[in-house]
């Protein structure tokens, strides 16, 4: 059985993200991170989860049980354009959007 804090890493892993960087961008630190991936920390105040769920882009019930959509395989090129999306800051990424729309 696994915890919530193999669930992280894992999809932090799926991710290409390091433990720095999901910290940043759940606004914890990555102590906080590190404790939480390896069971040190098992509850989660449920802002901090919120977080978490929003910086790696999936679900409460993914994290905390396991629970989510199956995942799909997707092409190489299509996972160069998602991993080069995700690390695009917020502002930029409408610009990505409208440019998509515009070449479609």
């Amino acid at each position: 059985m696994t915890h919530i804090g193999e669930r992280i890493r894992a999809r932090r892993g799926e991710l290409g993200m390091s433990q720095g960087r999901l910290a940043e961008a759940a606004g914890i630190t990555a102590s906080a991170v590190s404790q939480i991936e390896s069971g040190a920390i098992r509850n989660l105040k449920s802002e901090t989860l919120n977080r978490l769920v929003f910086a790696l882009q999936t679900t409460a019930l993914e994290l905390t049980a396991g629970l989510g959509a199956e995942k799909q395989s997707l092409p190489a090129d299509e996972l160069l354009l998602l991993e080069a999306y995700r690390s695009l800051p917020e502002s930029f990424k409408l610009i990505a959007h409208k440019l998509i729309k515009a070449l479609q």
